[in-house]
């Protein structure tokens, strides 16, 4: 199942009031698919905040998405440079009413899909985070959408389809932020 969802640009600070299973899980599985339509012309916000120190920047670059009848934020995806280490991560910030053992999964195109361990959930929703080998970055810059495919807790399979339109500038602009 492709969930229905509309792209919304914003900063989230990894919570989500989310959607379909506060309303029941039926209405996940009642969703009709279709693609991500983008609000503007690149989908993927670049933000930063002072670190620690007050004097070094610290970036991500994400995208939010929300269901497209009622609103609600759907999923939250985040990349950002790794702490203490070379290269980035990327954080998924998932809907509540998932089959948590199954993880989470993430797929460029039509290219080898990886799960990822869903590591820790709260009133906002559930969340799981991968270290992104450059070779992933590479992949994305050139991909078309990025597939975060979960199980609901009735183990019905869920894909949400993540436009990767503009991501290579967003994080051109990450880069820049050294």
């Amino acid at each position: 199942m492709i969930l229905n969802v509309t792209v919304r640009s914003g900063y989230v600070a990894f919570a989500l009031c989310l959607l379909l299973f506060s309303a029941g899980a039926a209405m996940a599985e009642e969703a009709k698919p279709a693609a991500p339509k983008p609000v503007d012309s690149n989908p993927w916000m670049v933000n930063c905040s002072s670190g620690a120190t007050g004097t070094e920047l610290q970036c991500q670059v994400s995208q939010n998405l929300t269901e497209s009848k009622t609103g609600q934020r759907v999923l939250t995806v985040t990349v950002r440079r790794q702490e203490d280490a070379q290269g980035f991560a990327m954080l998924l910030a998932l809907p509540h009413g998932l089959f948590l053992p199954s993880g989470a999964s993430y797929q460029i195109d039509s290219g080898k899909k990886a799960t990822v361990a869903i590591q820790t959930s709260d009133q906002n929703g559930a969340y799981a985070a991968v270290p992104l080998a450059l070779e992933i970055i590479k992949a994305m810059r050139s991909g078309t959408m990025l597939n975060i495919g979960m199980e609901s807790v009735t183990r019905k399979p869920v894909t949400i389809p993540v436009s990767l339109k503009g991501f290579g500038a967003a994080i051109d602009k990450l880069e820049a932020t050294k």
